[in-house]
């Protein structure tokens, strides 16, 4: 029926890269939980001191999913006028907040795509030394 040989060889290798592909889409770009990276918990009340939240989207080896993002929804639930939200980007899992004056503590939660329960993040805002 073939007169080529070379039709089976091809069928066996497509099958090859299509499981290859498939794997990796599975357990290198299929997003299986959410980590949150905060880069300062403690700011100063000083109107300067910023905090960076970001949401990252990890796979089923634990690092970081390559070309993929994780929305997430921000809402500050207390010591909202303690700071300023100076980037809030949905799409992205970035929010970024810029301390006042007044000392206190501040509680963020976040609820991602990716995520079954809203999580916490508290920041806490020191008062000036002098």
């Amino acid at each position: 029926m073939f007169t080529n040989s070379k039709v089976p060889q091809l069928i066996l290798i497509s099958g090859i890269i299509c499981v290859v592909i498939f794997t990796l889409w599975q357990y290198m770009f299929n997003i299986y939980e959410v980590s949150f990276k905060v880069s300062d918990v403690v700011l100063f009340a000083d109107n300067k001191s910023t905090s960076i939240i970001e949401v990252i989207p990890l796979n089923s080896f634990g690092n970081r999913v390559p070309f993929r993002k994780s929305p997430a929804e921000f809402q500050i639930v207390e010591g909202v006028d303690l700071v300023e939200i100076i980037q809030n980007d949905i799409d992205n899992g970035i929010l970024t907040l810029k301390a006042k004056d007044m000392p206190g503590k501040i509680t963020v939660r976040i609820k991602s795509e990716y995520s079954l329960m809203p999580s916490l993040i508290e920041i806490s805002i020191q008062p000036n030394a002098a």
